[in-house]
């Protein structure tokens, strides 16, 4: 005896059919290609995905090939909504209209763009970090020249990180050379603009430095220890004046900056100033009485007396 078929089954087997007929509904005999490349250099782009979807009809999700080519063929005459995307590219939407199933249209040339650094660069940046910080700089500046000549607009960024290696190996004349290309590229950096008028002081070039900063927008520091080593290079260089200004200036961003008061206390006793050295130097006792600095501002506080 056969078995019998209920009404609910036969319901379900015709959804199945439907759906199943529906699916494939965006078949037929139309044909549309197409190329994908990098905006930037135009080369194929192999591997990308391609959603090509028919409104009411269905669609299917291809793959480009080595050569970068995709085709949607067996297809019926629609409008064709596309979507082309690629891990590290911008996602991009395109709508092509197929009139006829014999309609042969040109290919459909789509570029990409870069949703971030190109691998090679990344790599190299990469490269150039890890020896920077394992102190093999001649490696580091090796592989930031080969970043500066691929991307050119990274030049500010690239400079800097130039500039720090010779920096590392206290050579301040081509570190300053660097750094000044650097600020060139990007003459509103003002933690760059310290940075070149440290190595400037570092150079003993103090007309250079002073020039730099003369330039420095000095509500853009946030930190004080920039002022602070300011401070160190001028009264290194037997700058006084232009030290207690930079030691005020630390002490202006950071009130218990303590290094900042002891050192100014210094500079003030090298011209003569004891008032405001004595100042200074019970200032130091105030916050840290117990610190070597301390210790070292009482003895001068004593012998002032």
């Amino acid at each position: 005896m056969g078995r019998v078929v209920g009404p609910g089954s036969l319901v379900v087997a015709a959804l199945v059919l439907a759906a199943s007929a529906t699916a494939q509904d965006w078949r037929g005999t139309g044909r549309i290609q197409g190329t994908l490349t990098d905006e930037a250099d135009k080369k194929p782009l192999v591997g990308a995905t391609v959603k090509a979807l028919c409104a009411e009809r269905g669609g299917t999700t291809l793959k480009t090939d080595k050569k970068g080519q995709w085709v949607l063929g067996g297809v019926v005459a629609c409008k064709w909504d596309f979507d082309f995307a690629l891990e590290g590219y911008e996602t991009k939407k395109v709508s092509v209209t197929l009139p006829s199933e014999e309609s042969r249209l040109q290919p459909v040339v789509i570029s990409l763009k870069r949703s971030g650094p190109p691998p090679e660069l990344t790599a190299a940046a990469t490269k150039a970090d890890e020896a920077y910080k394992a102190g093999r700089y001649d490696e580091a500046r090796a592989e930031y020249e080969k970043l500066l000549a691929a991307r050119p607009d990274l030049a500010s960024t690239v400079y800097q990180r130039i500039g720090f290696t010779y920096v590392q190996e206290k050579q301040y004349e081509p570190a300053l050379a660097a750094l000044d290309k650097a600020l060139a590229a990007d003459p509103q950096n003002a933690q760059l603009r310290a940075i070149a008028a440290q190595a400037a002081l570092e150079a003993k070039k103090l007309d250079k430095a002073r020039e730099l900063l003369s330039g420095l927008d000095e509500s853009k520091i946030e930190s004080p220890d920039t002022f602070f080593n300011m401070g160190i290079d001028f009264f290194n260089a037997g700058e006084a004046q232009d030290a207690i200004a930079y030691f005020g200036k630390t002490i202006a961003k950071d009130p218990a900056y303590v290094d900042a008061y002891y050192r100014r206390g210094l500079a003030y006793l090298g011209q003569g100033k004891t008032a405001e050295a004595k100042a200074d130097f019970q200032k130091v006792v105030e916050l840290q009485p117990t610190s070597e600095m301390g210790s070292m501002s009482k003895k001068a506080l004593e012998q002032l007396h």
